[in-house]
């Protein structure tokens, strides 16, 4: 009897172990399919890539990520909050009166120019201000902001805490 019962359980672990060392990299037709997206293949016509988070800057003329080359904006709504999903990004021209604006969902950067030190930065419907931080407005109504900046450095609010 024992034999009988060991016959069906070594069956079915035969047949459930077939099922888990399958390929499953081939759908019901036979084809092998991809499904992750490989980097590299969202080329824009400068070459940059953006899944890998490089855009094209006509200031740099060259492929940066704004997140890593430039100064953040946050949005003024996302402030008050916790949420920081749509930042701008702002990359200057070095020892120069330029700078390039990049807005989130936007393909095309702006470029801003200033007349002289200490005057904003105008492009378009924008204009970038430096008071004690970064304000960026469109048409004159407030939509993004800095962090606070100190003796030419810019810092956040985030301080050691002691416990």
């Amino acid at each position: 009897m024992k034999k009988l019962i060991m016959l069906p359980a070594l069956a079915f672990l035969i047949f459930s172990c077939d099922g888990i060392l399958k390929d499953r990299s081939k759908d019901d037709t036979g084809t092998i399919t991809d499904k992750n997206v490989v980097l590299g293949t969202d080329k824009d016509k400068h070459g940059c890539v953006h899944s890998a988070g490089y855009s094209w800057s006509k200031l740099r003329e060259e492929c940066i990520r704004v997140f890593e080359e430039g100064y953040r904006l946050n949005r003024i709504d996302e402030l008050k909050g916790e949420s920081m999903n749509k930042s701008a990004f702002v990359v200057f021209e070095d020892d120069g009166d330029k700078a390039e604006l990049f807005l989130p969902d936007v393909t095309d950067s702006v470029m801003l120019e200033r007349e002289k030190e200490g005057t904003p930065y105008k492009g378009g419907e924008w204009s970038l201000e430096l008071q004690k931080k970064y304000s960026l407005k469109k048409n004159g109504q407030l939509q993004y902001a800095g962090a606070e900046i100190l003796e030419g450095q810019i810092t956040g609010d985030d301080k050691a805490e002691t416990y």
